[in-house]
């Protein structure tokens, strides 16, 4: 059983609490079916009002784009490695910090698999930890493996 972080959310209302932990969430349109994150109170594709309800994203994407930051705003350990992840069975992509990316010549690539983790991103100025949603990067690029044999 992976372990719960304990701390406060950057972003509250980007997760519901559930028995088995925090889930990331966003909202779906009842009417046309459309996604958003975070999530909305009007539909933005039919721009209906009244039909949006909670909707669990999905756990795995692949990353999109990516970056490697080597500055950062206080209480970040630098460097750390952020950008895009498309979740297809939502049909969305949403902006994420990344674990687990190093050696990012191997881990970071465009299409990489990834998969959702909520863990603790930094510690806000008082020492508290500061828990987010973030994306695990699993494997590694095709070409690294064919070179490691």
């Amino acid at each position: 059983m992976e372990k719960r972080p304990k701390g406060l959310f950057a972003v509250d209302k980007f997760f519901d609490r559930t028995p088995d932990g925090p889930v990331l969430v966003g909202s779906r349109c009842t009417e046309c079916g459309k996604v958003a994150f975070p999530r909305k109170k009007v539909c933005i594709k039919c721009f209906r009002n009244d039909c949006m309800e909670v909707h669990p994203l999905s756990k795995r994407g692949e990353i999109v784009t990516y970056s490697i930051a080597h500055m950062s705003h206080i209480g970040m350990a630098t460097p750390y490695a952020f950008g895009y992840v498309y979740l297809p069975e939502d049909n969305i992509t949403i902006y994420s910090l990344f674990e687990d990316w190093d050696p990012p010549e191997e881990k970071l690539f465009i299409g990489q698999q990834v998969e959702q983790c909520v863990d603790v991103f930094r510690e806000d100025p008082w020492g508290n930890s500061i828990v987010t949603y973030l994306y695990r990067c699993i494997g590694t690029k095709p070409d690294s493996q064919a070179a490691a044999k």
